[in-house]
């Protein structure tokens, strides 16, 4: 048994977990207000309950079909993640506001990323919508709304190894630029990647850990929780 009292009168209340070979350890086993969350060990590696998602927001003027090459001068960008239940939003305005786009050419400016946390031991919507909106140099609006969205993870029994597939991402179809009231096509993209697992991943191919018990008989070098 282990355990950590070094708190004296402030002490709130004091986590004791079993890591004899007789009882094994699993992900989100919970200890009080603590949750096993990560553990390390020399045969299993690093297994965590986390993937670290990246979404980065592109944006590209494309000429119409009616008409000549119009810059656009961008004014906002801005939208929000949908993670379960939670909704991060994001606001990249101030950054991209007055920056020109010829015809035919990607915004090249400072990166527009936004990182969550995604949790893969738990069934999870994802959903990232993006919106913006650029005028003319004649002061013509131009808009447009672009959203991805995916299913990740997986809540198995701890003892069943498992591995999950995620769906395909669905985007929301291109609008069509009416060439009466709008003389330019501005559209944002949006892409998601997560950096663990050793690589580069899209969130499509994003599994659950391969292993959620820390096994008997072989020393753990880390075991980290969340409270």
């Amino acid at each position: 048994n282990s355990g950590d009292n070094g708190f004296g009168e402030g002490l709130l209340q004091s986590l004791v977990y079993h890591s004899s070979c007789s009882q094994n350890l699993f992900l989100k086993d919970r200890y009080g207000a603590s949750q096993l969350v990560i553990f390390v060990n020399n045969l299993q590696g690093v297994q965590s309950c986390f993937f670290n998602a990246t979404y980065t927001i592109s944006l590209d003027n494309s000429v119409n079909n009616v008409g000549s090459p119009v810059p656009a001068i961008l004014e906002t960008l801005l939208g929000d993640i949908e993670v379960g239940n939670e909704n991060i939003q994001f606001d990249f305005s101030d950054q991209i506001r007055g920056t020109e786009l010829a015809a035919e050419t990607e915004y090249n400016g400072p990166p527009l990323r936004v990182d969550v946390v995604i949790d893969l031991t738990v069934v999870t919507s994802n959903q990232v919508t993006a919106f913006v909106q650029a005028r003319s140099p004649k002061d013509f609006v131009c808009s447009d709304l672009d959203s991805l969205n995916f299913v990740s993870g997986l809540a198995p029994p701890p003892n069943i190894p498992t591995r999950s597939p995620t769906s395909i991402p669905t985007r929301s179809p291109a609008p069509t630029p009416d060439p009466e009231e709008t003389a330019c096509a501005l559209s944002p993209g949006i892409l998601c990647r997560v950096l663990n697992g050793g690589g580069l991943l899209t969130c499509d191919n994003i599994v659950p850990p391969p292993n959620q018990e820390c096994t008997s008989g072989v020393p753990i070098s880390e075991l980290d929780f969340i409270y």
